[in-house]
């Protein structure tokens, strides 16, 4: 049996897992075992790195994990994990895992992940949520004050000539039309084979009219990443109370800290909003059949799977145009964009809940959208025809 090894981010939660989940669907479909492999952040499984307070005292170790779906999961250290470039260098554990290996891919946010490919001239697939910078924007504002420097100094610019390279070096397909664009940007030049989105389940997330409950808005996704920006849905939501329009909130997708409690208190919201911890796809999917709409108010992203799921339950979409979601929600058909200006979005998810005939006519077209454009038949079309290309480019590399 061919075997392929994928190399992506730790397969937690998120977007990136949930990519990584439909490729090893599709390999499967085609009798090809994977192997996952990612770097195993030093904060998380410090005996695995190589910090440079440890240099020429260990070596970077490996370690057997279980992902559901592949093969086996190898969590792999870094060399001096503090410089961020060096955490997908081809390292002995890289190495060995590649050259067992019959086929490679790369399921990740950024290109980054395709290092060690790269540095052992590898061919490789990669599909690809975002460039770096894009990608990592927002965290970087948390860093504290010495990471900042570290980063400003010498990081970012390693990375700026490391990422060109990468993405030059594989084929590559994006995960949205804003994706594209970055990735293009980034290496100067078209890189980007083909548009790959993420597909969506349609007979598990389906509509229920008979389950919608008017003026509940969701929030759906990670909200303790500071790129999906809560306090702007806070606002918004807070600003169609004082208006007398009573909308109510479910925040989806983790357990609240102290810090999301008082931010929801400070704006007059504690009856309104409550928080819903992560859910199995079951359970999420029952929730979204329950929404009124969702409202996406992040600063980034890629494309947004929650958003898609939502659509597919027959939700009405209120975005901020933050990437991915312009490629789908269409103002008028199945929801609006907005800028970031909590006026403008607490106004069209108030249009949304008052109207209920226009809520109606964007709920039919926001399934329609994911029929249409997200279905699995879709998605299997477009990476039958890049893996394809990719073994025949690979074949022909080889007889030279």
């Amino acid at each position: 049996m061919p075997r392929a090894l994928i190399s992506t981010i730790p397969p937690i939660s998120g977007g990136v897992p949930a990519m990584l989940r439909v490729v090893l669907r599709l390999l499967a479909e085609r009798g090809i075992e994977s192997d996952v492999a990612w770097y195993e952040p030093w904060s998380l499984t410090p005996r695995l790195s190589v910090p440079l307070h440890r240099l020429g005292t260990r070596r970077v170790g490996a370690e057997r994990r279980k992902v559901v779906g592949a093969a086996a999961g190898h969590a792999i250290g870094a060399w001096l994990p503090e410089l961020e470039v060096t955490h997908y260098r081809a390292t002995p554990p890289w190495r060995e895992l590649i050259a067992r290996a019959d086929l490679h891919l790369v399921v990740s946010g950024t290109a980054m992940a395709a290092r060690a490919f790269a540095d052992t001239g590898t061919p490789f697939l990669a599909w690809l949520a975002s460039d770096w910078d894009g990608d990592r924007r927002d965290r970087v504002r948390e860093f504290p004050w010495h990471r900042r420097l570290l980063d400003r100094a010498l990081v970012r610019p390693l990375a700026r000539r490391l990422e060109p390279r990468l993405l030059g070096s594989g084929q590559i397909l994006a995960l949205s039309e804003p994706t594209r664009r970055a990735l293009d940007t980034v290496a100067g030049r078209s890189v980007v084979r083909a548009v790959m989105p993420h597909p969506i389940d349609l007979d598990l997330f389906r509509p229920d009219p008979g389950a919608v409950v008017p003026g509940l808005v969701g929030f759906v996704g990670r909200f303790d990443d500071p790129r999906k920006n809560l306090p702007l849905f806070l606002d918004a939501l807070a600003r169609t109370r004082m208006d007398g329009t009573e909308l109510r909130a479910e925040i989806i997708g983790g357990e609240p800290s102290g810090g999301h409690v008082e931010a929801v208190d400070a704006r007059g919201l504690r009856d309104a909003v409550e928080f819903v911890p992560c859910l199995d796809r079951e359970r999420l999917a029952e929730r979204l059949r329950r929404l009124d709409q969702v409202a996406v108010t992040s600063h980034q992203e890629g494309l947004g799977i929650a958003a898609l799921e939502a659509m597919a339950s027959g939700c009405p979409i209120v975005s901020t145009r933050c990437g991915g979601p312009e490629e789908y929600v269409e103002a008028g058909r199945s929801g609006y964009l907005t800028d970031f200006d909590g006026a403008e979005i607490a106004r069209r998810m108030r249009e949304i809940a008052l109207d209920r005939n226009e809520r109606e006519r964007l709920a039919t077209g926001a399934r329609a959208t994911i029929v249409a454009r997200y279905s699995w038949p879709v998605v299997r079309d477009i990476f039958g025809a890049a893996l394809s290309d990719f073994e025949s480019a690979k074949g022909k590399r080889n007889s030279e």
